[in-house]
């Protein structure tokens, strides 16, 4: 294989497929990319078994082949490099020179035959979403996806799909978030997880009101955009009942700036304990007392926000980590907020979009006495 490349078109190549890339594995060739050169096209791509990553790049190519590369030290190589080509050529044993105005130099690449062959989308059929509606979708449930590995169907987000409506789930036990979003869907009804890590990555593209196009095997899921592709795992495990978790009957409705109470639940979380993000709202009529205590280190923060309530007054203990996440998702000037009890599940609601309804749950702490 030989090919000449513009450095900065390989650089900003590696350093996206490097998110394909495992940072732990027991198989050593995941950590390369597999270099496809064919009529001056190059395929680059990278996998961890559950994703894969192709971009194509238009290169001045000698000779086609393909080689396994180290993706991270030829990203150390490319960053030192000035801003010129790099002119790449393989021996028949895989060693990989490179050379450009100032110097060669030597990296041993690995065998084709040993990384893992492309994922192949098996019935694919193909749905259509706009890339408005989807970023909305992406941004207000990812931030509430588990990271417990022991929980693999709640490391991805719920896609609900009917002939009217799109619904999507994400939770970690400890919040829930819910979005129906109304909008026509040709594609007929589909109900699947999908990892957080496909979503995370095509979202950083979607910038545009365009349709994007999925497509939708029996056990991947893939996104192709202009000289890019990733290709994933669908989750298949079965999602839990999330409409009975969520309560029916919280009577008590507090009204509160969102700013407002946002920036004192980050004030005074810094007073609080490293480990439990323990906070209490004490609320009442007219306001909230949001307070916090340490005695290990001996700190404590306490500030009052003014709010409309109905309802008995009540003190509930919240995880100021996810109170923040929660609070700062919810759109719109004030957020309201339905309980029950110090121990039910409480139920923030935002600003409406038109075709938009979301419902956001977040569980409470007990708090120390």
């Amino acid at each position: 294989m030989k090919f000449s490349i513009n450095k900065t078109d390989l650089q900003k190549a590696l350093q996206e497929l490097s998110k394909g890339v495992p940072s732990r594995s027991t198989l050593p060739i995941l950590s390369c990319g597999l270099f496809l050169l064919k009529e001056n096209k190059l395929v680059i791509r990278t996998t961890d078994l559950e994703i894969s990553l192709s971009i194509y790049i238009d290169v001045e190519g000698s000779q086609d082949g393909e080689v396994a590369i180290p993706m991270a030290k030829l990203l150390e190589i490319c960053n030192a490099m000035p801003e010129e080509s790099l002119e790449f050529e393989t021996s028949d044993i895989g060693k990989l020179k490179i050379t450009n105005s100032i110097g060669s130099y030597t990296i041993m690449g690995q065998s084709p035959e040993e990384y893992p062959a492309k994922q192949k989308l098996n019935d694919a059929t193909q749905l259509k979403i706009s890339t408005e509606n989807l970023l909305l979708l992406i941004n207000n449930t990812i931030y509430a996806v588990s990271k417990d590995d022991l929980k693999p169907a709640l490391q991805g987000v719920l896609f609900n799909i009917s002939t009217t409506t799109t619904t999507t789930v994400a939770t970690d036990g400890h919040r829930l978030v819910k979005v129906v979003l109304s909008e026509k869907n040709d594609g007929g009804d589909v109900s699947i997880i999908i990892p957080s890590k496909f979503l995370n990555i095509i979202k950083n593209r979607l910038s545009s009101d365009e349709l994007l196009s999925l497509s939708l095997g029996e056990d991947h899921i893939q996104a192709e955009f202009e000289r890019f592709i990733v290709s994933s795992r669908i989750i298949k495990e079965k999602y839990p009942d999330f409409e009975s978790v969520i309560p029916k009957d919280n009577n008590f409705k507090v009204i509160v700036n969102k700013n407002e109470i946002l920036d004192s639940v980050k004030r005074v979380s810094i007073f609080s304990n490293k480990t439990t993000k323990q906070i209490a709202l004490g609320i009442n009529e007219d306001n909230i007392t949001l307070s916090t205590e340490d005695p290990e280190n001996i700190t404590s923060g306490k500030e009052v926000v003014a709010c409309k309530y109905t309802g008995e007054a009540i003190t509930i203990g919240y995880n100021s980590t996810y109170l923040k996440d929660v609070l700062s998702h919810c759109g719109g000037e004030e957020v309201h907020i339905l309980l029950k009890s110090s121990l039910g599940a409480g139920i923030f609601l935002s600003g409406k979009k038109e075709g938009v309804e979301k419902t956001t749950l977040l569980m409470p702490i007990r708090l120390n006495d």
